[in-house]
Parts: structure tokens; C-alpha cells; sequence
């Protein structure tokens, strides 16, 4: 399963449902990253071996651009977008599906956005993935 690092404005829920399904997690707030900015929380988590799950669709993409120009890398960005914080058994659904298409590994300098293509069949999410 995905090593993931949630970023400030994760709800505690969804850190717990993942757990229960195998992610290993951790929040902001449990390494004192609660007020961090963008970068901060891209650079432990990538620090830390952790793709960066945020809802921040606004200036995460941003920072993620500027941090790769620096010539750094990072272990993976999820973007979970078009979904209220509350939906916490379809963010969880979406996620054990992406970590099945992309483990780690495969994650590394990549941004991933959480939409509804990740509630379609594997076959097609397998095809997007090699058309890429």
C-alpha cells in the first residue's frame, strides 16, 4: 500500500479509514506541520519517502512545479479534487485503486489528480495509463 503524508487540511477521518485499509499515514499535524506552507509539506514528505496527499487543487500544483524547476525531486502528489472533505469511503476507494496502478515507485516526480476516473473499470484506468 502507498506511504502517504496528508497535508494540513486532510480531516483526521480519512487518516484513520486509511490505516484501517493498510496505508501507512501520517498527518501534518503529527510531525508539528499544521501551519507549514506548500513547500514545507512537499519537502518531508519527500524527505520522508512519502507521496503528498492534499485537496489543495489551487496552489499545490504551483508549488510542485516550482520545486521540481529547483531540481528536486519528490515521491508523488495526489490531488483530490471536485469532492467535499466529508466523502471519506469514495477518497478511500480511489486511493486503493491508484495504489494498485501506481505503487511508489512509479509515483516519483508524478502528479496524480483524484477525480472520478479513478470509479472506472481498471481496464480503461490501465489504458490512460499507457497512453500517458
Amino acid at each position: 500500500m502507498l506511504s502517504l503524508y496528508l497535508d494540513t487540511n486532510t480531516p483526521e477521518g480519512l487518516a484513520k479509514a486509511l490505516r484501517a485499509k493498510g496505508f501507512e499515514v501520517v498527518r501534518a499535524q503529527e510531525v508539528g506541520l499544521q501551519d507549514a506552507d506548500d513547500l514545507t509539506h512537499l519537502r518531508w514528505a519527500s524527505e520522508n519517502g512519502y507521496a503528498l496527499f492534499t485537496f489543495d487543487a489551487k496552489t499545490m500544483p504551483r508549488a510542485v512545479e516550482e520545486w521540481l524547476r529547483m531540481g528536486r525531486e519528490h515521491c508523488g502528489v495526489i490531488i483530490c479534487e471536485q469532492m467535499p472533505r466529508e466523502a471519506i469511503s469514495v477518497i478511500v476507494r480511489r486511493l486503493k485503486k491508484l495504489a494498485k496502478v501506481y505503487p511508489l515507485e512509479a509515483l516519483k516526480n508524478v502528479t496524480v489528480y483524484l477525480g472520478a476516473v479513478w470509479d472506472e473499470p481498471e481496464a480503461r484506468q490501465e489504458a490512460k495509463k499507457r497512453d500517458e
